[in-house]
Order: C-alpha cells, then structure tokens, then sequence
C-alpha cells in the first residue's frame, strides 16, 4: 500500500515503496550515475586544464617577454640614429625624448595585468550598453533577442566547424591566402561569447510575455505533481546511498590519491625539465652575443617561478565571485544613478569667480 507522511518541521515529503517505483527507480538510477559520470568527468578535466594552464601561461608571458626585449632595443636603435640625424641639436633631442615616452608608455601595455583590466573594461562596458538597450524592449522584443541568442550558439558552431574542416581539407587546392579565413571561422565561433549578456539583460522583460507566463505556469504543475516529486526523492536517497558506498569502499580516497600522484608526476617531469635547461642556459649566457639576452630571460623566468601560478579553476570561481553581481540589472541600474547624481552635483556645484583684472 502506498502512502505519504509528512514530516514535522520540514516542507518534505516522505515517500514508501510503491507499484509506481518500478518505473521511478531506474528513472533515478540512471540520472545518478548521469550526474556522477558527468561529475567525475568534470573534475578530471578540471584537472587537466589547471596543469595545461601553466604552460600556456608562461608562453604568453615568453611572447610578451620577447616583445618587450625587441622594443628595447628598437626603441634604442631609434635613439641612436635620431643622434647622428642632420639636424638642430634641441628638435634631436626633443625626438629622443618622445620615443623614449612612447616606448615606456607602449612597455608598460604589454603586459598580462595590463591586458587583463582592458578586457575588465571593454566585458563591462560592453555588459553596460546590452542592459541599458534590453531595459529598453517590450516583452516581445526581449524574447527574440533571447532565441536569437539561443540559436546562433548552434549555428555559430556548426558554422565555424564547418569553415576550418573545409580550410584543412582543401589546403592543397585552395590558394594560400584562402588559409586567413582559419581566423574569420575562430571569431564566428567566438562570436558566441558575446550573446551571453543577452539572457540576464533581456530576462527581465521577457519574463512578462503571456508566453513565457504560460510556460512557468506549465512547468510549476508539472513539477508539483506526484510522479517528478517521488522521482525527486528517490534520486536523492540513491545518490546518499551511492555516496556512503563510495565513503565505505574507499574510492573518495583512491581518487584523491590519484590526484595526489598525478600532481607528485608533473611536478617532478617540471622540476627535472628546469635541471636539464639549467646548464644550457648558463652556457648560453657566456657568450657574448647572447649573453645580455639570455640573462633577462633566466631573471624573468626566476622571478616568475618563485610564487606557483594560480590554477585556472581558481582564477575561474574568483572570475565568477567578482562577475556574479555584474550579470544583474541592479548593478548597472545603480551606476547608472550614481552617475547621474555625480553630474548633477558637478552641475550644481558654483563656479568659480572669475580673477580680478590686476591693478594698473
């Protein structure tokens, strides 16, 4: 016999066994071992990007490196031939002197923290202007623009995928400068990334739409009845029980000493890579045309090995803890009027009085 009871205390519901479990019970068998499958393989490649991470990151900062060496010494050639140049001695140095300002101000831009607060600005920026334009658009208006962003994800995909496999499988026929499109197919798949803003700012004004009205209506019955809510139950006691087997059987531990391992090999492969460049490197920095060159390099490199590098993930949730807010109308709602109150007060405050002509 089938039967509720309602437990005190809670809002929960608390299900017996029953002829309909025959269907609901492999219902929740399948979802958990779904979400743990996909849970593991998250975790795992989680894991493998904050190690490819690293690499990545000291390539870019190989390139930033090099380009910065090679604007020293473009920025002194310039110098120097400006001081041979037939010219009065003031406009010489005058021109010494504003390459030497452009190159310390081009310098101090190529760098990663310098690249890093560009894109902060250009994302809220960008974010600033789809919220102020989405506030603006009727319930109808801010739906298409949410299925115009949930259609050209696809597509943007499918199309860029496509691009690059006909670039790969007709590059001994195509003419090579055809091969630039292998960058126009990168932005169509990127492209995506820019309809992003486009849920949290047009929710809003499409949530008033009888259609969507009608579509929340639908889901909160079908979600309120018997069936999803006994279903509901049923996978959370298989996954508490999936849990206390894996607690029980030791596989929390075998996967965290898996990690472990994994963590121990790479560090060791990195550390036995550093030993065996070593001595190539102090060989390198003998010589005299490339002494100089090599020397900055091992300082930088140095310097940048002392303090590990941020995993990727964590970068990731402090990106997602710092963004969190910004994916809101109130956050931008409230600049707005900080703003707005910042020029008022700036146009109510007096101007100064203008000075008195002097004495004659």
């Amino acid at each position: 016999m089938v039967h509720d009871e309602q437990r005190t205390g809670e809002t929960r519901r608390v299900f017996h066994a029953g002829i309909d479990d025959a269907a609901i019970l492999p219902l929740a068998a399948l979802g958990v071992v779904g979400k743990t499958l996909l849970r593991w393989a998250w975790e795992l490649i989680v894991h493998i990007v904050d190690f490819i991470w690293p690499i990545l990151l000291q390539i870019v900062r190989f390139v930033m490196f090099t380009l910065r060496i090679l604007g020293d010494g473009i920025s002194a050639l310039l110098r120097f031939i400006i001081k041979y140049l037939p010219l009065p001695l003031g406009r010489r140095q005058s021109w010494r002197e504003a390459v030497a300002r452009a190159w310390s101000w081009l310098r101090r831009k190529i760098s990663y923290k310098a690249f890093e607060e560009w894109v902060h600005h250009l994302f809220e920026d960008g974010m600033a202007w789809t919220f102020r334009t989405c506030r603006k658009l009727s319930p109808t208006g801010a739906l298409l623009v949410i299925l115009l962003a949930i259609v050209w994800v696809p597509v943007s995909f499918t199309a860029a995928t496509a691009v690059h496999a006909w670039l790969i499988a007709d590059a001994a026929s195509l003419p090579k400068w055809m091969q630039i499109f292998h960058v126009v197919a990168a932005v169509l798949a990127k492209s995506k990334l820019l309809m992003l803003p486009a849920y949290p700012a047009a929710w809003p004004q499409a949530k008033r739409h009888p259609i969507v009205q009608a579509a929340l209506r639908a889901w909160r019955w079908v979600a309120s009845l018997r069936f999803f809510d006994k279903l509901s139950y049923r996978f959370g006691q298989i996954e508490s029980a999936l849990e206390r087997a894996v607690v029980a059987t030791g596989l929390d531990r075998a996967w965290r000493a898996l990690g472990r391992a994994i963590n121990a090999t790479l560090t060791a492969i990195d550390t036995a890579f550093r030993a065996a460049l070593r001595p190539i490197v102090n060989f390198l920095a003998k010589l005299p045309l490339t002494s100089s060159v090599v020397r900055s390099y091992a300082a930088h490199y140095d310097r940048a090995g002392e303090a590990p590098p941020q995993r990727l993930s964590q970068k990731i949730k402090e990106f997602y803890r710092r963004w969190e807010l910004k994916f809101t109308p109130a956050y931008y709602e409230a600049k707005e009027k900080e703003k707005a109150e910042a020029a008022r007060m700036a146009a109510a405050r007096p101007a100064p009085a203008p000075e008195a002509p002097p004495a004659t």
